[in-house]
């Protein structure tokens, strides 16, 4: 019998003991994949059913079950269909898809397309389950925690969104931007707060960062002027021209306008004050012109262009609906006629 005993100082004993480690290691990363993968198909499974409207399968799904097209050409299908509109059919056949092609990486950028379209469409609540269901499996996709801080702002839930800032923040550190918007934002809703307390704290964000400066004097100039004139940035001037230009006379500070040479040819063309005989600016020019001529039948209108894509919107924005980045908004100005409220009583 001692023949075939091995003492533990033996190399044999090493040998065989590293060989039975490995196959123990190898039988439970096995079957730890096998059982990682049918979690997976169960949660994809759950996911699906979830949308799945119907038992009876429609024809788009009946084609792509049967059919022998390559996956890519019914994502350029869906895409069409979602150009045009259409996005019921697009969201068909990305579920379809999801449905047919099991592949982890691809299941993943079909995801990404589907909760993106229904971000597009308004399904906030089924965008935010597209983008966690990636994000249980793939934890580390920017996209996806973009998009999810996207449909939390959408739904005014600032302190989620923040939350998952904090780990985009690890996976891209330029995108701190971000996180300074989402304080910003909570400090505006939050109900603790007055409004003192508020514009210090977005004052003290501006003053440490230099950045959201149209929104936090958006809202300084709008509830405390002199507090926002303290810290103005004449640099954000012509960013500022729309809130400045509604300011009422009494909000003015002519000793920083005085200063400044866009202020003085800004508040010059509106008549609140004479410090400009002209301007470089077309729109400004004519207005100072018309006022000289004893004429004040227009006025300035104001457009708001992204700095970043480009696009036009009629109405201000603190992140752009387009291409959604933030702080990049800047004023068009454009000549308009004034209007007049007429006192129509009978009495």
């Amino acid at each position: 019998m001692n023949t075939f005993y091995i003492e533990f100082r033996d190399p044999l004993f090493g040998i065989i003991l590293f060989f039975i480690l490995l196959f123990v290691i190898s039988f439970l990363s096995y079957w730890g994949g096998r059982y990682k993968a049918s979690r997976a198909h169960k949660s994809l499974e759950s996911f699906l059913g979830k949308f799945d409207e119907t038992n009876d399968p429609t024809a788009i799904a009946s084609q792509i079950h049967n059919n022998t097209l390559n996956n890519e050409s019914w994502l350029l299908l869906a895409h069409s269909f979602e150009i045009q509109g259409n996005t019921e059919k697009s969201v068909e056949i990305y579920l379809a898809v999801l449905a047919k092609y099991r592949e982890p990486m691809f299941q993943k950028e079909v995801l990404l397309l589907l909760g993106k379209t229904y971000f597009k469409a308004g399904f906030l609540e089924r965008a935010r389950v597209s983008f966690i269901q990636i994000l249980e499996s793939h934890p580390r996709t920017p996209t996806a925690l973009h998009y999810l801080i996207l449909v939390y702002e959408q739904l005014q839930q600032f302190d989620r969104a923040l939350e998952v800032s904090e780990s985009l923040l690890e996976l891209q550190p330029q995108s701190h931007s971000i996180q300074t918007y989402l304080k910003c934002r909570l400090i505006l809703i939050d109900p603790k707060l007055t409004i003192d307390e508020r514009c210090e704290q977005l004052s003290s964000i501006y003053t440490q960062t230099l950045s959201l400066g149209y929104l936090i004097f958006d809202y300084l100039f709008t509830h405390r002027p002199t507090l926002a004139w303290k810290i103005f940035d004449h640099g954000l001037s012509h960013r500022l021209s729309d809130i400045l230009w509604r300011l009422s006379d009494e909000q003015l500070d002519f000793a920083i306008i005085s200063q400044n040479g866009y202020l003085r040819e800004l508040f010059t063309a509106r008549g609140a004050l004479e410090l400009a005989q002209n301007s470089s600016i077309f729109e400004l020019d004519t207005l100072i012109a018309l006022r000289k001529c004893g004429m004040s039948k227009a006025t300035l209108q104001f457009e708001y262009a992204c700095g970043e894509c480009k696009q036009i919107s009629f109405i201000p924005f603190h992140r752009c609906p387009h291409c959604h980045t933030i702080d990049t908004i800047s004023p068009i100005l454009t000549l308009s006629k004034e209007h007049f409220e007429e006192n129509n009583s009978f009495q």
